[in-house]
């Protein structure tokens, strides 16, 4: 146990910086994220300003870009597999319970830490930014999504605790504060809906077309209903090797011509997919989000779509329902 022991204190002072970012409603600038970890406390370390903050032994490095902000913290590293010498063993047997001990000694601060921060469960459509990583503990934090997870990023690598704080956790209720949802909510047939395009369909789109359902925000950006999507669109064939590249799937468009699309990558893990924009006389966007949280860092003004008129967000949010527009012709 006694490899554990200094992570309660670690876990408290991680603990007093995730109380912070409850105030961080919407995407915030690097500035911004910067001046929360001065009022925790931590201290700009590296060359790149705004980039690294340490408390004590434990640093965290922070990314905004293309509509994300993310926050990770190193709790703890237990060291790579050849840190350890085979030749001090007794037998294979001691060896590779040395190489397992990294591990359960890692799941171990994985709970110090969750219940040390003391933070209620992510929502379902929160996202999940260590996916591949079994065994993470996801929380929130406000509209903060954080995970503690055990990580290894590669055989070779350490085996690390990492604490992760990512924008886009309770994203319906922040998009209902910006644009209300219709009254009445859409029943959708999904399996009808895969069986027509050949894929199933994220969660949050899920989400999106049964509170919501067809419309546009701020008369310039409409939904594509499952009614209305097409089967994915094979990539294009590139490099010299001439090899295919993702499909995509449009999900929204603008009434100036832009196109917001899913790019299916992995095709068969629908909750990874992100997003390309593509408008006329634009370079493309890749945007490493969905599509819940892209509405809401679009709408809040947050994130400004280069491929998107100026004038949008409008200063007063709707959202218009197809159905309803029907109805009252």
């Amino acid at each position: 146990m006694t490899v554990v022991d200094d992570y309660p204190a670690r876990a408290d002072r991680l603990a007093a910086l995730v109380a912070r970012f409850t105030q961080l409603v919407d995407l915030p600038s690097q500035d911004q994220l910067a001046d929360v970890f001065a009022d925790a406390g931590w201290s700009p370390s590296g060359a790149v300003p705004h980039r690294l903050f340490t408390s004590g032994d434990i640093t965290a490095g922070v990314r905004v870009e293309r509509a994300t902000a993310t926050v990770a913290v190193v709790m703890a590293d237990f060291g790579c597999a050849d840190d350890l010498e085979y030749d001090d063993f007794d037998d294979d047997d001691a060896y590779d319970a040395a190489l397992d001990q990294r591990y359960t000694d890692a799941e171990e601060v994985v709970g110090i830490v969750t219940e040390r921060l003391g933070l209620p469960p992510a929502d379902a459509l929160a996202v999940d930014v260590l996916a591949d990583h079994g065994g993470r503990v996801r929380l929130r934090s406000g509209h903060w999504a954080v995970t503690v997870a055990v990580v290894q990023h590669d055989s070779d690598l350490p085996v690390t605790v990492e604490a992760n704080l990512t924008y886009g956790a309770d994203l319906p209720g922040r998009l209902a504060d910006l644009a209300p949802p219709p009254s009445r909510r859409t029943p959708v047939d999904w399996d009808a809906v895969s069986t027509r395009t050949g894929v199933s369909l994220p969660k949050d789109y899920h989400w999106l077309m049964e509170r919501y359902g067809a419309g546009i925000f701020d008369g310039y950006l409409s939904l594509t209903p499952p009614t209305a999507l097409s089967r994915p669109v094979p990539g294009p064939l590139v490099g010299v090797l001439r090899y295919q590249t993702p499909p995509t799937l449009p999900v929204a468009t603008t009434v100036d011509g832009t196109t917001v699309s899913w790019v299916l990558a992995p095709q068969d893990c629908a909750d990874q997919w992100h997003l390309r924009v593509t408008g006329p006389g634009t370079t493309p966007s890749d945007l490493p989000v969905g599509l819940l949280q892209f509405l809401v860092v679009a709408l809040s003004g947050r994130y400004a779509v280069p491929q998107f008129r100026a004038d949008f967000p409008s200063a007063s949010h709707r959202f218009a329902s197809a159905r309803n527009a029907a109805d009252t012709t």
